[in-house]
Parts: C-alpha cells; sequence; structure tokens
C-alpha cells in the first residue's frame, strides 16, 4: 500500500506540473488486425489467447474492438480471461475508450459467475476513468467473493470515490478485512472515531490494518494522527504492532514529529510486554 501510495503521488504530481502524456500508440495495420481477429475467433484455444496478449501489448487504440467483440459473443473461461486481460493493458496504456459497448460488456462480466473473471472486469474497469464506470464498482461491493469486494473497493479508492466509504464501512463493520485499505484511503475525520469503536466486535487485526494505513495519509491532522497511533497501541496482534513500525518508517528520519514519537513509545510498550 505504501508503494501504491507513492506511485499514485508521483502521477499526481507530473500532473500538477504539466507533463506530456506518453505519445499514443499507432493504430494496427488493417491486415494485422484481421488476422489477429481470426485467431481470436478461431478453433485453436492457444493462438486465440496469443492474440489477445498481442492485441493488449499493442496499446492500439484499435485493439479493443476484436476483445469486445469476444465477450459480447462468449466464450470458454481461458480465452474471457484472456481478452479482459488484454483490455486491462488497453486500458492501463491509455488505449481503452470509454464507449458505452465496452462499459455494458464490462459491466455484465463484472457479474460473470467464475469468481476470476468479475475480478478481472472489474480490473478493466478500473482503467477506465469515465464515471460510467462506477456503478458496476460499487455494485461489486455486494459480491458473494471477498477477493472480488476488494478488488471493487480498490478501483473505487484509487478513483477517490467517497460516497462508497459508507458502504464500505458496512463491510467492515462485518469483518471484512479486504477494504480495510481502500477505507483507509477515502475515511473522513468523522469516520476514524467509527471504526476505532468497532473493536471488540470484529478482529483487532482488521481495525489496525484499516487504522495504520489511515494515519499514513499526508492529510491526517497531527492531533488526530497521534489518537489514531494511540488506538492502534490498544489493539492487540501483530498486525496493530506492524501498522505502528510501518507509520515510522513513513516519516523522514530527519522530520520531528509528536506521533512519531508516540509511534516508538507504543512499539517500545509492546516490546517490554
Amino acid at each position: 500500500m505504501v508503494r501504491a501510495a507513492t506511485e499514485k503521488t508521483s502521477r499526481v504530481a507530473r500532473k500538477s506540473r504539466g507533463d506530456a502524456k506518453p505519445a499514443a500508440a499507432a493504430a494496427l495495420p488493417a491486415d494485422r488486425l484481421e488476422a489477429l481477429r481470426g485467431a481470436l475467433g478461431g478453433a485453436d484455444d492457444e493462438a486465440a489467447i496469443e492474440a489477445a496478449g498481442a492485441l493488449g501489448a499493442s496499446a492500439a487504440p484499435n485493439a479493443a474492438e476484436p476483445l469486445i467483440e469476444v465477450l459480447a459473443a462468449g466464450a470458454a473461461p481461458a480465452r474471457l480471461q484472456a481478452v479482459l486481460d488484454g483490455l486491462i493493458k488497453l486500458g492501463q496504456a491509455h488505449a481503452l475508450r470509454p464507449d458505452q459497448t465496452t462499459l455494458d460488456a464490462l459491466a455484465l462480466y463484472a457479474g460473470h459467475r467464475a469468481t476470476d473473471i468479475r475480478k478481472r472486469a472489474i480490473g478493466a474497469l478500473a482503467t477506465i476513468s469515465d464515471p460510467r464506470a462506477t456503478p458496476p464498482l460499487v455494485e461489486r461491493l455486494g459480491d458473494a467473493a471477498p477477493d472480488v469486494r476488494a478488488a471493487a473497493a480498490t478501483a473505487l479508492a484509487e478513483r477517490h470515490e467517497g460516497k462508497a466509504a459508507a458502504r464500505m464501512y458496512g463491510l467492515l463493520a462485518q469483518g471484512d478485512a479486504g477494504v480495510a485499505g481502500p477505507l483507509a484511503a477515502l475515511a473522513t475525520p468523522d469516520l476514524i472515531p467509527r471504526i476505532a469503536e468497532l473493536a471488540g466486535t470484529i478482529d483487532d487485526e482488521t481495525i489496525a490494518a484499516a487504522l495504520g494505513e489511515y494515519v499514513k495519509r499526508p492529510d491526517v491532522p497531527e492531533k488526530l494522527r497521534v489518537d489514531v497511533l494511540r488506538t492502534i497501541g490498544r489493539l492487540s496482534g501483530a498486525v496493530a504492532t506492524t501498522a505502528l513500525a510501518d507509520y515510522l518508517a513513513s516519516v523522514p528520519a530527519k522530520e520531528d514529529r509528536p506521533s512519531k514519537h508516540e509511534a516508538q513509545k507504543l512499539l517500545d510498550q509492546r516490546s517490554s510486554n
């Protein structure tokens, strides 16, 4: 999570400086596109999977259409996985256009019977900044599979969808550890006491995971950060200890702040017990 937060901060910094986006890849030539389309729909599963990978790796603006066509027609799980992986790569390369056909297909597969297909569809939706991609992600917070809920929660946190925080809190209150990190990214200060008050109703480790991620946010007021660290210090288990240590590690060595001293004191107390 620290690495993810750092990478996101770097992206924001580049954007604020007005750095140019990487040059867009050229469109695939018509003959190459048709060859890959033919392989995708052919009888050879291995060739179809290779074609999906080639389309995704191309980052070409016209590479998504054959992949979406496979989703529309339906296919065996292995092909669907490869197709969705290709769409994720295109999305990461900013080559996945948010047209309604694409959004509808991904929303449909986000509800597929197979967990791994749902997760991949969520992964593709997560790369699309269009607000129409948000409702399917929110819907997946109600998924039966914890890892699907976690994937949806992570995608919503990365989109800064603050309205999803209440839903995530409800899941955390039921002991869903997979939403702890995403909820920490979205939580407002007034939500933190409510998370702390869950002690005794859910595992301390789940609470510590959420509060440990929250306390590292740069926008947290120092007084609140100290209070959150003290709350973590009262929780049992290795996750609480790790949360305190991770916070200390996140503070620059030369930076002096009350919360740094508090975290060290709490760690010393835990090690002496």
